[in-house]
């Protein structure tokens, strides 16, 4: 259901509200959201609802919502979970649409909770009442002086816009956004969620970063199209919790929503262009850069640095983070060696201190960094200098700033010591530059820079493909998928135009030597039964024979072993396979996931699946480009471009192979799971050595 810009105004900005079960409890344990709305200077009406007072801090208070002389534009339900029901039905009489439910345990609680959930979202559904929470904090609007927090907090205001899924995460918000200006807790998220709310943000010219705070997901589709729509407009930052098996475990009695597998959501928000990180002081120097520092084009870095050791340990943190050395220009390299002695030859990183000899420490630091930023094949800089000293001896990072003011490329200056929190509240107030303790931070946050640049110039994904079956993302846990025999496996590949190996099946050993005649030798033996998965565990393949006595030999050995190994198993004879070599394995897998549906992953292949762990994983359907850099981020790539005496892959017809294997995937929601593996990848042929499906 979509949710209006009108809609959206109302709930942050609402020109009336009613706060519905308030407390007369007041002072410093009251948790009172009356007693916090007075405060934060909000102009519009505000109603009280309490059968049991007749007003509060000068606010006249009315038995019953129904009682009220006009239909307001928000409802805030602050009372406890088990009238809550009650007081929501009396919003629904009388004609009020937007409602807010602070209390906890309903999804987050027991079974009476989930119950009354479902009792509250059946009403909402009926009468077309948008629901944020329960269990949250609600909303924070420090541009609208409009907040329904219980909790007072401090509360600065700055371009920063927040959706989160725990109340911590905006009453704690000033120690990692430097001031918000809209925030909205979706709590439980039984209605309203992040996909409703980003394009709201996004369209907002006074929020100039997005943060999110993601506990768990519902229809994960629909977030990563609202997401990627967000961020190709500003940034979108995002601290997934539930990462280890315990914090989902916290997650979901949190909020009652599934965390999901960390990798998935992983995929999803690299896709969707959202930046992850992975706790709040990288969100904080995230924050800090986005809001201060222009984008960076390129990934080139120039150094300048007071210190030969500390600008090489800046080029580590530059690598580290995919950013690269720039080359200077001859240009630049030769206004830099007016500045230094004849013995010493300047590079990157500009080692300032010999050429501070001879004109002066705070004038070459200025001529030099004006000198780097000028170059055309610099993107960015770190610049580097000393913040221990009691005085201001060596201090020149006013210098610094000034020249990065004048500059249309990013600046990060990475402080030495432990005055470096005073340089960074003295330089950062004129938004300039950006200042770190550690050239690590100094280089992540240019590389996040770097990043959302190229976000906002990436092509725009398949977001208007429609799955053939909708239900494909509820998957009923409690199905048990069965195995398809080799013969439906490859034929369903085949139908989709994903290439095969040659086969046939045989039930003899001379309908197998037959059956290799006519392949043609070399071919591969290999065991053909019901439910028999990992064949070459149990004797089940031969590979690589060369003759009709090989053949008949390995087809003997393979009945023995087998039905030693699996005394039950259901034997339905063995497949014949033409013997292919001469390219690189490749594994392509696919399986469901309850909140993201189809989600496919490309690693190393064979024998090598298992010993290198080298996977990647992406949310179909995608693009040519996604393809590619999916394969490109597996250390399998080399081998595809053909290192090492590997003839290279063709590459188009394997990210062919790869989108007809995504359209399988999403086009058949009686697939459970299947695994492509290997994927033979060669100079001239693509095929399907071996396949497994599991299907509903």
């Amino acid at each position: 259901m979509g949710f209006t810009y009108e809609q959206y105004q109302k709930l942050i900005s609402p020109a009336s509200v009613v706060l519905a079960g308030v407390t007369s409890r007041l002072g410093q344990d009251s948790n009172n959201p009356l007693e916090m709305l007075l405060s934060s200077g909000y102009k519009g009406k505000i109603y009280a609802v309490n059968p049991h007072a007749d007003e509060i801090l000068g606010v006249k208070v009315h038995r019953s919502v129904l009682e009220l002389p006009e239909i307001p534009d928000l409802a805030v339900i602050c009372a406890p979970r088990d009238v809550v029901p009650a007081i929501f039905e009396d919003c629904a009489r009388r004609g009020i649409k937007l409602v807010i439910i602070v209390a906890q345990g309903f999804t987050d609680g027991d079974a009476a909770g989930r119950e009354l959930q479902k009792q509250i979202s059946r009403l909402s559904r009926r009468e077309s009442i948008r629901v944020l929470g329960p269990n949250t904090l609600g909303i924070v609007n420090n541009f609208a002086s409009f907040s329904t927090s219980f909790m007072k907090f401090i509360n600065r205001t700055g371009p920063v816009g927040i959706l989160c899924q725990s109340g911590i995460f905006m009453t704690a918000s000033e120690i990692f956004s430097g001031g918000i200006g809209i925030g909205i807790d979706t709590g439980n998220t039984s209605d309203l969620d992040f996909a409703n709310m980003l394009p709201h943000l996004a369209a907002d010219p006074r929020i100039g970063v997005i943060n999110l705070h993601l506990e768990g997901m519902g229809d994960g589709r629909k977030f990563m199209a609202a997401a990627a729509a967000a961020s190709r407009k500003k940034p979108v930052l995002a601290l997934k919790t539930g990462r280890s098996k315990a914090g989902a475990r916290a997650a979901g009695s949190h909020t009652g929503s599934l965390a999901g597998e960390d990798a998935v959501f992983d995929a999803a928000l690299k896709q969707s262009g959202v930046i992850r990180v992975i706790d709040v002081e990288e969100l904080s120097d995230y924050n800090r850069v986005f809001r201060t520092l222009p984008l960076m084009r390129g990934p080139r870095v120039g150094v300048v640095t007071i210190t030969g050791g500390g600008g090489i340990i800046a080029v580590d943190a530059c690598a580290r983070y995919g950013l690269t050395i720039a080359e200077y220009s001859p240009q630049t390299m030769q206004v830099l060696k007016k500045f230094f002695p004849d013995w010493m030859e300047p590079g990157n990183p500009v080692d300032i201190w010999p050429a501070s000899m001879l004109h002066g420490y705070g004038s070459i630091y200025r001529l030099v960094l004006e000198t780097v930023l000028k170059d055309p094949g610099v993107d960015g800089v770190i610049c580097i200098t000393s913040a221990w000293t009691e005085d201001n001896f060596l201090d020149v990072s006013d210098i610094i700033a000034e020249a990065a003011g004048s500059a249309s490329k990013p600046v990060t200056l990475w402080a030495l010591g432990s005055r470096w929190q005073e340089y960074a509240a003295k330089l950062e107030k004129q938004d300039t530059l950006v200042v770190f303790p550690s050239a690590n931070r100094a280089a992540r946050s240019l590389a996040a820079l770097y990043r959302q640049n190229l976000i906002q110039q990436r092509e725009i994904p398949h977001q208007n493909y429609k799955l053939k079956n909708s239900t494909n993302l509820q998957v009923n846990p409690t199905y048990q998928p069965s195995l398809l025999n080799y013969g439906e496996t490859m034929n369903l590949l085949k139908q989709y135009g994903i290439p095969v190996a040659g086969w046939s099946k045989a039930a003899t050993g001379e309908q197998a030597v037959r059956a290799a005649e006519e392949l043609g030798y070399p071919v591969a033996l290999k065991i053909d039964g019901k439910g028999i998965a990992h064949k070459s565990d149990i004797g089940g393949v031969a590979l690589n024979i060369s003759t009709a006595e090989e053949l008949l030999s390995a087809w003997k050995q393979m009945m023995s072993t087998v039905r030693a190994a699996l005394p039950e198993a259901q034997i339905d004879g063995v497949i014949i396979q033409k013997h292919l070599s001469g390219g690189t394995e490749v594994l392509l897998g696919a399986k469901r996931d309850p909140q993201f549906g189809p989600v496919v992953l490309c690693g190393a292949g064979g024998i090598f699946t298992e010993i290198m762990s080298d996977t990647t994983m992406r949310i179909p359907p995608l693009t040519r480009n996604e393809i590619l850099e999916m394969l490109q981020e597996i250390k399998l790539y080399q081998l595809l471009e053909g290192a090492r005496g590997k003839p290279a892959a063709d590459m188009e017809q394997l990210i062919g192979t790869i989108t007809a294997f995504c359209r399988l995937i999403m086009e058949e929601p009686r697939i459970a799971e299947i695994d492509i593996n290997p994927l033979l990848a060669g100079p001239h042929k693509i095929a399907a050595l071996d396949a497994r499906i599991y299907v509903y």
